[in-house]
């Protein structure tokens, strides 16, 4: 029970990553220097860039350890259990419906919000401008959450949804895997080769989110425990590399042999030393088995849904309030700001979860037990 907690904590924990990511693009882009014709807003920004702390911030790696999990999870769900090709066909009907409810409802939110309120985008940084000026039709919304981020990565109405196709096709290769795994685990190996390939053919993200599903496999099935002095160390190697950019003079011995792959594969590669370093190790999941974490965790999909619409909502209007009508001062105004967006991100995803995501939950189940005999 630990260890799942403990995963569980690691997705709440990954999903605030994302947020501070999308947080530091908007406020403080010079965190990620991703265009190389940014300054620095000031000399704490420059360090934090430079520096190999960059972690609390890695919205990539944080997806890939999303990745890294599911694979992990969904293994041992199907692995569990007495009958695995049928625990397979169950979960392959329940995938599908499990994500859509949540992300259909999370684009229509944002359809809904854009069309009806207008925002001041103008003293944050261009990445956000762009969010809110763009114009969402309604068709575009009812297309990206059913078939347009599951099929083809479309993300106009909600900017994370391009992580939806990775999260469909990995589950339905983990599938795939497991099942061959239970009848050849020479077709299993062979398979677990295949795939990549395959995915290295669409795109470098892709390949990198499909080996991710398939880490998460081999580590739940081959996984070897570690004592604990060895897994910290292995845990802050991962986090070091989750904070990589491709600028940062704390990568730039890295960067001399992968120049701009350096981000992606720090951060595809940060995923299996987090996870690893703490699921097979007792003492790590028992350190992350706390109810605040596995709370974020189960809130996770809610808040990685609705994160970048509430932003939109109410960290850019309190901001523009507090920058324009106080003496606070830009960094004072958007910790403020931050604040309070991040506890009302909290409560709604709360109520997201409630609602929502267990009624997808429910939805599913209902589909499984209508479409295959006891």
């Amino acid at each position: 029970m630990a260890k799942l907690n403990a995963a569980e904590s690691i997705r709440g924990i990954a999903c605030l990553a994302v947020v501070f990511s999308h947080l530091s693009l908007s406020f403080y882009p010079y965190l990620h220097h991703f265009d190389t014709s940014e300054k620095p807003e000031n000399q704490w920004v420059y360090l934090i860039h430079h520096s190999p702390f960059g972690f609390w911030y890695s919205g990539t790696a944080a997806v890939f350890v999303f990745f890294v999990l599911s694979g992990f999870v969904l293994s041992y769900s199907i692995c569990k259990s007495k009958n695995i090709p049928k625990k397979i066909e169950i979960m392959a009907i329940k995938r599908y419906p499990r994500l859509a409810i949540p992300v259909f409802l999370s684009c229509i939110i944002a359809w809904l919000v854009k069309s009806t309120v207008h925002v001041d985008a103008s003293a944050v940084n261009m990445w956000f401008q762009d969010y809110a000026h763009q114009v969402i039709p309604l068709k575009t919304a009812l297309y990206e959450g059913t078939i347009g981020s599951f099929l083809f990565a479309a993300s106009d109405s909600n900017w994370v949804l391009w992580t939806m196709q990775i999260e469909l096709f990995g589950s339905f290769v983990l599938f795939i895997l497991l099942f061959l795994k239970n009848i050849n685990l020479t077709l299993f190996f062979i398979a677990s080769v295949i795939f990549p390939v395959l995915a290295y053919m669409k795109d470098l993200t892709f390949f990198y989110g499909i080996c991710s599903f398939i880490i998460g496999i081999y580590t739940y099935l081959y996984g070897k425990s570690i004592r604990f002095i060895w897994a910290v160390p292995m845990f802050l190697f991962g986090l070091y590399l989750a904070g990589a950019h491709n600028s940062s003079h704390a990568y730039a011995w890295i960067a001399k042999y992968l120049g701009e792959n350096t981000y992606d594969f720090c951060n595809f590669l940060s995923g299996f030393f987090i996870v690893y370093s703490v699921l097979m190790s007792t003492k790590m999941s028992e350190i992350l088995d706390k109810k605040i974490f596995v709370w974020l965790g189960k809130l996770s999909f809610s808040i990685y849904l609705l994160h970048m619409v509430l932003m939109y909502l109410v960290c850019v209007p309190v901001f523009n309030f507090l920058l324009y009508h106080t003496a606070l001062g830009y960094d004072l105004s958007v910790l403020i700001a931050i604040s309070i967006f991040i506890v009302v991100t909290l409560l709604l995803s709360d109520l997201y979860s409630r609602y929502v995501d267990h009624f997808a939950i429910n939805v599913s189940n209902r589909i499984a037990d209508l479409l295959i005999k006891k």
